[in-house]
């Protein structure tokens, strides 16, 4: 896999890999982890698709503006890469904070956009008590408590039946996560607590959309994540029925094929144009 670093553009640096061979498939991770997330779906992904991958949490500066992003700032660095790339046409596969960049950039670059999978991600904003819990978080976090929050944080993005019969998995996420520098975990945690609203990217997309939602997952609101108004006039809606938060590690094999069949139609669609 190539690592890729980028320097004076949208941010300071911009680092991100690249593997594979065929049209463009950005893979953007989520918060607290970093590209290693992907690790079991790119071996066969790559077989079909050039796969770029940004990774935030690299080392110490990496794409923070001043301390401080948001998602209109993420979208930019994530076109710089495919500028830098070449690449007029991707489609963009977001975990989580991920997704909420994908729709900041389906919102900003809709001619370079084939396709928008929604990998337990939202267009929704946080009502009162979730906000109220993310400034809290944000004051924990710049007060020096990492450490404990991403102990309680990391268990949580996965079922119970999975924290029980894989907790070298968990402890390897919560090893990755607890490496990422104070400054970063900030500024990121920020960016999502701040973000905009986009359900009306998604109602008016044109674009095909994919939802991957797991059963189990205690951060997501499925009735209000699914209701027809937020969903695209192309939409795919694939339910887990026990997975949680992290569906590329609690079964990858599904999230390969169902990745699969979604990608294959949107070139379809777009190669038929």
């Amino acid at each position: 896999m190539q690592k890729i670093e980028l320097h004076y553009k949208t941010f300071k640096q911009i680092t991100y890999y690249k593997t594979g061979n065929g049209p463009a498939l950005l893979l953007v991770h989520g918060f607290p982890v970093n590209v290693h997330l992907w690790r079991n779906i790119i071996p066969e992904l790559s077989k079909e698709y050039t796969i770029l991958l940004p990774n935030f949490f690299e080392k110490e500066g990496d794409w923070l503006e001043n301390s401080h992003t948001n998602m209109g700032l993420l979208a930019a660095g994530l076109n710089d890469i495919l500028v830098n790339e070449q690449v007029e046409q991707v489609i963009l596969a977001g975990h989580s904070m991920g997704g909420y960049m994908g729709l900041e950039f389906a919102a900003r670059y809709p001619e370079k956009l084939a396709g928008l999978s929604l990998i337990h991600s939202s267009s929704l904003g946080d009502d009162a008590a979730r906000s109220e819990g993310r400034r809290k978080t944000v004051s924990i976090l710049e007060q020096g408590g990492k450490r404990p929050f991403l102990k309680k944080m990391i268990p949580a993005l996965f079922s119970e039946y999975f924290n029980q019969n894989n907790p070298d998995v968990v402890a390897r996420q919560l090893e990755e996560s607890v490496q990422v520098n104070d400054e970063s975990l900030v500024a990121f945690y920020k960016a999502i607590m701040l973000r905009r609203a986009t359900t009306e990217v998604i109602r008016t997309i044109k674009q095909p959309v994919q939802n991957i939602v797991g059963k189990k997952d205690n951060l997501a609101h499925i009735s209000k994540e699914l209701a027809a108004e937020n969903l695209a006039s192309i939409n795919f809606v694939s339910v887990f029925e026990e997975v949680a938060h992290m569906a590329m590690l609690e079964n990858p094999n599904r999230l390969v094929k169902e990745l699969q069949l979604f990608t294959r139609y949107c070139w379809s669609l777009y190669e038929s144009k």
